[in-house]
């Protein structure tokens, strides 16, 4: 029995719901009492009192035991109710104490059960922030980082093609191993380029480095800038692995799982190395083409160039447009995955001096993503397809709201190029995602989570449960656990998307209603959510034992989070059995974690 909420803490003017878990208690009430408190204060209860105690430490033994009795006014600051719920997720007993707004450190205390120590306060999410940034910099590769690894990788690497060298050292590892996927490490600029812009003055005041960020920056722009050819291909990682060559890739079939590009290698290069270039333990550097990865490197070129010294704004800006043309002369499949990504990297060349005045080529691609979302009245609307037809819908792990944060990014930037009608497209657009889709599906169990996915032709129905979503589709608030790549992953980087592009949103498009929502996505990670677990690590008191594959101990780090059993209810492994599918760290959802944090401050 447990009393489950956010580790960390709420905001005065946002949401607050606890949870009592209580799985297989049959005589408890429909209703019960709770008390907030301030923290480490103990209610005084009705135990008896072995002789020669002190009263100040009301229970000396077994503190749980006993019931509460009636206290001075002061000593409580809050009394609520929790009340008995049956969910598709089984029996709960929720309470909202939203209405109460006073900062400072609490517990919640019922007859059964305390719940971790909370605070109340402004700037709460802030802790998000540095740990990210803490987080980031023990992930560098091709250096030493006190506490967590001596210099490594020095002698990356050797090309694929022919075993040449290739100076590839630098940038950051991913998911707590040593592979240097760039799917994965490239978003980290767009991520500290939005805490620079909205945070920096809060971070040099409270004794972060002037310009930190830009230098965390620079270090794994110049690994960045080693894996762009002079064609103006960009190589898709360092030590992925063995991988199908040439036509034998399938995205379907080698990628790990649907949108998860990058991953179709092994772990065979996952290694450590002897830091001795030549002596035969190189690393390799995998040229395969990933579209992805190409506009991606385009994207996050045209953001730095604006926040860079002029030379290196020059470099990048040079880099970014080569690597454009690349792509444009290069094309590819017309995934959705792929038209989000050149739709935000064709959006920000247009904030870049010089930029090209043909907007043509973005507004074709804008069109064709906005023409893939599905808009029928029956259930369920606002999502996407991955192509015209109902063929299959978009699904991601690592990308959830990509196609939605290009549109949002286009209604931002709707005063660089010239369609009026078209921004105003892709701000409905946004709306319905969130609203008809991520909102409407959120009702669907008792934590509001926003679902994983829709699918208009279920796969095994019969062996895994589908939500009815209308018009003939499914739907999940978890990856469909057989699926055909035998993959089940956590789902913290969907969450963590949506929370960011919630919180977003509510800025920019003046949806203030939209922010509870990315609060509650976020106190799913922070502990309120089925196992009273946080799952960050060195944020909360309750954590799982985390997987990480090369490097047992990373100061902060954040878990893919929980997977979905064949009913789509939750479940995360909390033995040391550790699995990486739901115990890995990872970056991906911390970037999105750090991004929602910065426009949650707002």
């Amino acid at each position: 029995m447990q009393l489950s909420l956010s580790h960390l803490g709420y905001l005065p003017n946002g949401p607050k719901t606890l949870t009592l878990l209580a799985e297989g208690a049959e005589d408890l009430p429909d209703t019960l009492p709770f008390f907030l408190r301030q923290n480490c204060l103990r209610l005084p209860s009705k135990t008896p009192q072995p002789a020669g105690f002190s009263e100040r430490f009301p229970a000396p033994y077994d503190l749980m035991k006993g019931h509460l009795g009636p206290v001075p006014s002061s000593a409580v600051f809050y009394k609520g109710e929790l009340r008995r719920t049956n969910t598709r997720w089984g029996r709960f007993w929720q309470a909202d104490f939203s209405n109460f707004t006073t900062p400072g450190s609490y517990q919640i205390e019922t007859d059964s059960q305390i719940s971790p120590p909370f605070a109340i306060r402004e700037r709460l999410y802030d802790r998000i922030i540095l740990g990210y940034l803490a987080f980031l910099k023990a992930q560098r590769c091709g250096c030493a980082v006190f506490g967590v690894h001596a210099a490594c990788h020095l002698d990356d690497g050797i090309l694929d093609v022919d075993g040449s060298p290739h100076d590839a050292a630098g940038g950051w590892h991913d998911a707590g191993d040593f592979r240097k996927w760039l799917a994965f490490t490239l978003p980290h600029i767009e991520a500290l380029l939005s805490i620079r812009e909205h945070c920096e003055e809060d971070l040099q005041e409270e004794g972060y480095a002037s310009d930190a960020l830009l230098e965390e920056l620079r270090w794994g722009n110049r690994f960045f800038h080693r894996m762009i050819a002079a064609s103006g291909q960009v190589y898709e990682d360092v030590a992925g692995g063995r991988a199908p060559a040439g036509s034998k890739l399938s995205y379907e079939h080698d990628w790990w799982f649907e949108n998860h590009p990058g991953c179709f290698g092994d772990a065979s290069d996952n290694r450590w190395t002897d830091n001795i270039a030549l002596s035969g333990d190189e690393r390799t550097v995998r040229t395969t083409y990933n579209p992805l990865v190409q506009w991606s490197f385009v994207q996050m070129q045209a953001r730095a160039a604006l926040h860079l010294s002029a030379n290196e704004a020059r470099e990048c800006a040079a880099m970014a447009k080569r690597a454009a043309n690349y792509g444009t002369r290069r094309g590819h499949d017309g995934r959705t995955l792929f038209l989000a990504a050149e739709l935000r990297a064709r959006l920000e060349m247009r904030i870049l001096p010089e930029a090209d005045d043909d907007a043509g080529p973005l507004l074709a691609v804008a069109q064709r993503l906005l023409d893939r979302q599905v808009r029928h009245k029956d259930g369920l609307a606002g999502f996407f397809l991955e192509e015209e037809t109902a063929k299959d819908a978009f699904r991601s792990i690592a990308f959830a709201a990509e196609p939605v944060f290009a549109l949002l990014r286009l209604w931002e930037l709707r005063s660089r190029f010239d369609s009026d009608a078209l921004a105003k497209q892709a701000r409905t657009a946004v709306i319905d995602y969130v609203e008809r889709y991520l909102l409407a599906d959120s009702t669907s169990n008792p934590f509001s989570l926003t679902p994983y996915g829709v699918y208009p032709n279920p796969p095994h129905p019969k062996r895994q449960l589908f939500r009815n979503a209308g018009a003939g589709y499914g739907v999940r608030t978890f990856m469909h656990p057989f699926n055909a790549q035998g993959i089940v992953h956590g789902t913290s980087s969907v969450l963590m998307a949506h929370a960011h592009l919630l919180a977003r949103g509510a800025a920019l498009l003046d949806r203030p209603q939209w922010r509870p929502a990315a609060e509650r996505l976020l106190h799913w990670c922070l502990g309120h959510n089925t196992c009273n677990r946080s799952l960050f690590t060195g944020i909360g008191y309750r954590q799982p034992v985390g997987y990480s594959f090369r490097i047992p101990q990373l100061p902060e780090a954040m878990f893919v989070g929980f997977v979905g059993r064949p009913d789509d209810t939750p479940y995360l492994e909390e033995s040391t059995a550790i699995e990486w599918n739901t115990l890995e760290y990872w970056s991906v959802p911390y970037q999105q974690a750090a991004q929602a944090a910065v426009w949650l401050r707002g």
